[in-house]
C-alpha cells in the first residue's frame, strides 16, 4: 500500500511541474494567438481562454515561490 502512494505521490508532483511550467503556458498562449490568426477562434474566444492561461501563470509563479 506504501508503494502505491507513492507513486500517488510521483504522478502528482510531475503533473503539478508540468501544469504550472511557465515555458509550457507560455508555449499555449502562442498555440492560441496562432489559433486566432487562422480564424479557429473568434476574438471573444481567444480573450476568455488567455485570461485562463494568464491566470495560470500568475499561479505559476505563487508555485515557484511557495506562496500558492
Amino acid at each position: 500500500m506504501l508503494l502505491i502512494g507513492w507513486v500517488i505521490g510521483q504522478v502528482l508532483a510531475a503533473a503539478e511541474r508540468e501544469y504550472y511550467d511557465p515555458a509550457a503556458i507560455q508555449r499555449e498562449l502562442i498555440a492560441l494567438e496562432t489559433r486566432l490568426e487562422d480564424g479557429e477562434i473568434d476574438e471573444a474566444e481567444f480573450e476568455r481562454q488567455e485570461d485562463l492561461l494568464l491566470d495560470r501563470l500568475e499561479e505559476a509563479q505563487q508555485w515557484a515561490n511557495g506562496t500558492l
